[in-house]
């Protein structure tokens, strides 16, 4: 009985074995048919067609409402913000002539990304170099806290901008610039702050909120040895010194060369500006003189200063 058992068993087990045996040859060879007609990509291909056709309309919608909304395409991370600060110990050197023009070419190469702070609480400058005087909203109402920092933000042709107050004659006491600018972090990829001259304290203010500094002189012995003060302070509170700019340089032969300028403040020199009519021509036009005036000797050197800024921040060398 169980020899029977087994033997009918093992009978089941073969015919099993060659129904499949029989049934992967049938696989094999229809797989084998379908490959050499070429049918198994033609399905895969289909299939892909088929899904870019469905998801296709979501791609151009999204597209779409992004571009109505103005948000780029692709955001990876933080913006990563470098706050640049225009400074010099003594009045009169172009400090503000060089921040507008720094920040009007950096906002031709990186439009909506580049922002001018003004930072001379005592005597605001900025909003008179850009053809302003009574704004609404201004740097002060910010530090007074009445306002938050993005409704102070002015646009004058390309370049963005925060002006200061004429019109406030209270003292200056210790104010937090750092904590402020916070806000145009996440925005600005270059704040250029626009510094008062000395070393009182909206100027320290405005220095432990900077990066690094950007140091403007003249070939002027006087200028040359208040230039060393800023140097003092930028080493106090550990703020790098990019560069320094010899500004106003009309080649008299009572200027300090401008090979003695460097050895005396043992720095290198970043770029030399000539004293130029047409600077004070775009000053009364109320634009930078790299727009009004491309072309002269004085705009040529500050797109100079900018193309050699940009090449350091971004590493890549130019020889200029």
């Amino acid at each position: 009985m169980v020899q029977l058992v087994f033997k009918r068993l093992g009978g089941m087990v073969q015919s099993i074995f060659k129904r499949m045996g029989g049934m992967a040859q049938l696989i094999f060879k229809r797989r084998k048919e379908r490959k050499r007609k070429g049918v198994s990509r033609l399905i895969s291909k289909s299939r892909k067609e088929k899904k870019r056709k469905d998801v296709a309309p979501l791609i151009f919608k999204r597209r779409k409402e992004r571009k109505r909304k103005g948000v780029s395409r692709v955001r990876i991370g933080p913006k990563k913000s470098r706050i640049i600060g225009i400074f010099s110990c003594k009045g009169g050197v172009g400090k503000t002539t060089t921040a507008v023009n720094l920040a009007w070419f950096l906002s031709e190469k990186n439009r909506g990304n580049t922002i001018l702070v003004e930072a001379n609480l005592t005597a605001p400058n900025v909003g008179i170099h850009l053809g302003g005087v009574d704004f609404a909203v201004t740097m002060h109402d910010v530090l007074a806290g009445r306002v938050p920092i993005e409704k102070a933000i002015r646009v004058k042709g390309i370049l963005h901008f925060i002006p200061g107050s004429i019109a406030v004659s209270e003292e200056i006491h210790l104010v937090d610039i750092k904590s402020v600018l916070e806000p145009l972090k996440k925005r600005y990829k270059y704040i250029i702050l626009d510094s008062a001259p000395g070393l009182g304290p909206e100027v320290i203010a405005a220095i432990k909120a900077s990066d690094e500094l950007l140091v403007i002189t003249n070939p002027e012995i006087p200028t040359i040895a208040t230039t060393l003060r800023t140097f003092r302070a930028a080493e106090r509170y550990n703020i790098r010194i990019r560069g320094v700019v010899v500004n106003k340089v009309r080649g008299k032969k009572y200027e300090v060369p401008i090979s003695e300028v460097r050895k005396t403040l043992k720095w290198p020199i970043t770029a030399v500006v000539p004293d130029d009519d047409k600077v004070r021509e775009s000053m009364t036009a109320g634009t930078p003189v790299i727009y009004s005036n491309p072309h002269s000797p004085a705009a040529k050197k500050f797109n100079e200063l900018g193309e050699r800024l940009l090449a350091e921040w971004t590493g890549h060398r130019r020889r200029l």
